[in-house]
């Protein structure tokens, strides 16, 4: 029986097929491998000989995974990160104030939940580099799952079952109100039902408060009239201030503006941090503790 040759892991070349896979651009790729393109190309094909299939489709400024690359680059990035964290991990053993931390976070809570948790921690730990990631909730998880981040702050999802690992833990509870400028409308709101007619800006419908609102609005029987649907509650509040409609938002969003009213409405959100405890690195351990996460040593 012939016995099948199994290729030796080369570090670099895995480094290389990672980076790109993740970078998908070649400018981008370069400048995090800090070689040149040919180098590149060099370590890609290595590893296609190695392990005898094709791992990219190659275009002029871009490298896409094939179907065997995408199979291979799922186990292949998870080990990656497993590496990094644990180069990180013992390096901040010896020294607490150095390395990086990566964050991802909705943009809707970066500003007024974690600005002063980081100004807090930043004072102890001046050279720790903290990078945020703004993305989607399913793709900030599926980015946590695959170790690509210490950990997470948004809303609550269901983890499925090949993320047992996950724990969440609630760090905030956002109440939501509609508010409206008083420079623009002379009335006041003081039931849903006023909404009857009014124009109204709100989140899109993949956010969870625009679904529930929805509901509230249904079981009331009032006419919804969208005027405006939007990503970021910024921007709501923008839209607000300018007169161009009832906006819903959170509360906190509200608060130091006086030309604002609100009318509050029976509709919540948790705020959670997420998170691998196997895999928190020691300056994750020390900036979660100021978001006051429990058991965390």
């Amino acid at each position: 029986m012939k016995q099948i040759q199994i290729p030796t892991i080369n570090l670099n070349f895995i480094r290389t097929f990672v980076v790109v896979g993740q970078s998908k651009s070649i400018t981008e790729a370069t400048k995090k491998l800090n070689i040149d393109r040919s180098n590149i190309s060099r370590n890609i094909s290595n590893l296609e000989k190695a392990y005898g299939t094709k791992l990219f489709n190659i275009s002029s400024q871009k490298f896409e995974l094939t179907e065997d690359g995408k199979e291979l680059f799922e186990g292949f990035e998870k080990a990656y990160n497993l590496l990094y964290i644990t180069e990180k991990n013992f390096l901040q053993n010896k020294d607490l104030n150095n390395g990086k931390l990566t964050i991802g976070v909705s943009k809707d809570v970066e500003n007024d939940i974690v600005i002063d948790k980081i100004k807090k921690f930043k004072s102890k730990y001046p050279n720790v580099v903290i990078k945020f990631v703004n993305s989607s909730t399913n793709d900030l998880y599926d980015k946590l799952s695959k170790f690509s981040m210490d950990f997470i702050i948004d809303t609550i999802i269901d983890v499925d079952q090949t993320s047992k690992k996950i724990e969440v833990q609630n760090i905030n509870v956002d109440t939501f109100c509609i508010a409206y400028s008083k420079k623009h409308y002379n009335l006041n709101i003081n039931s849903l039902k006023d909404l009857d007619n009014l124009p109204l800006i709100l989140p899109i419908t993949a956010k969870k408060e625009r679904y529930d609102f929805n509901s509230l609005l249904k079981k009331q029987n009032i006419e919804m009239n969208l005027s405006l649907e939007v990503n970021s509650y910024d921007s709501i509040l923008e839209y607000v201030k300018s007169g161009l409609g009832f906006g819903l938002l959170p509360k906190r969003f509200t608060l130091k503006d006086k030309d604002i009213l609100t009318f509050d409405i029976d509709l919540k959100k948790d705020i959670s941090i997420a998170f691998i405890r196997e895999n928190i690195s020691p300056s994750a351990k020390e900036l979660l503790k100021e978001f006051n996460v429990k058991d965390i040593d």
